[in-house]
């Protein structure tokens, strides 16, 4: 079974997190998200708007344009 956008944004989100030692609940608080959407988010049950996945960008400290490659190449770093 292939895996989905969804799923695939979720991995690279939180593989990301996890690489900085960070919990949902800190992610969620740099990102000024709540942290049971950032886990739908990391589970792939739903894809974040562009503004939301902006948010996300800037509080793991890296650009939109490398989180977005990070999901086209399938990697975390």
């Amino acid at each position: 079974m292939s895996t989905t956008l969804r799923q695939r944004f979720g991995q690279v989100v939180r593989r990301t997190r996890e690489d900085r030692g960070w919990s949902q609940e800190q992610l969620a608080g740099r990102a000024d998200l709540n942290r049971s959407y950032l886990g739908e988010i990391e589970r792939g049950t739903v894809m974040p708007s562009i503004e939301t996945a902006a948010k996300l960008a800037a509080a793991l400290g890296i650009s939109l344009s490398s989180l977005i490659a990070r999901f086209e190449l399938g990697t975390p770093a």
